[in-house]
């Protein structure tokens, strides 16, 4: 058992996502794509716990630590060590490269929408772990068909993620990539 439980691996996971993102993506674009999906999922996870309109009714326990608002901290952070790997298998399904938003309008689309059906289909392993028995991170008050959860709760993943991918890959598209790898290969020889 791992120190700290969740709380520790999420960190974890946050810290190698953002140091691989970093290399891959620039230091830029990497800020921008984890503000953009911190505040994006703290805003959907929000009106989610407020309302039930997102992904069903629910509420979060004291499993993940303290929250803003109604949402613990750790959820922002933990959405960035999803969507940026199901940003990279989007790429790699799509156009068989790991990072990059080429292509026009439609094409932004396809592959905003391919990221958040990537990401969707992860929650669909790791929500009836975390919300199950052994880790009770949040509750469902009228429980669903998918081990419990309501299937409300996957279509509001993939809105979620749909806006979270089509913000970033917005920005991405307007700024190309220059990764740190690309930067250190065009640097002069000292």
């Amino acid at each position: 058992m791992i120190p700290g439980g969740l709380v520790t691996i999420t960190l974890i996971l946050v810290l190698f996502s953002v140091w691989h993102a970093s290399y891959a993506l620039g230091a830029r674009l990497t800020a921008a794509f984890f503000v953009i999906t911190a505040v994006t999922s703290w805003l959907f996870e929000e009106v989610g716990v407020g309302t039930g309109l997102v992904y069903g009714a629910y509420r979060y326990t004291g499993a993940l630590g303290p929250g803003l608002g109604s949402v613990p901290l750790l959820i922002p952070v933990a959405w960035f060590t999803m969507a940026y790997p199901s940003y990279m298998v989007a790429n790699l399904i799509v156009d068989r490269r790991v990072v990059g938003s080429p292509g026009d309008r439609i094409h932004l689309l396809g592959l905003a929408f391919v990221g958040a059906l990537v990401m969707t289909a992860w929650d669909l392993l790791a929500d009836p772990i975390l919300s199950g028995p052994s880790y009770h991170a949040w509750v469902w008050e009228h429980g669903g068909p998918y081990f419990g959860i309501p299937l409300q709760n996957f279509v509001g993943w993939l809105a979620t993620t749909f806006v979270v991918f089509l913000l970033y890959r917005s920005l991405e598209r307007s700024r190309p990539v220059r990764s740190t790898a690309e930067q250190a290969a065009a640097a002069p020889a000292a």
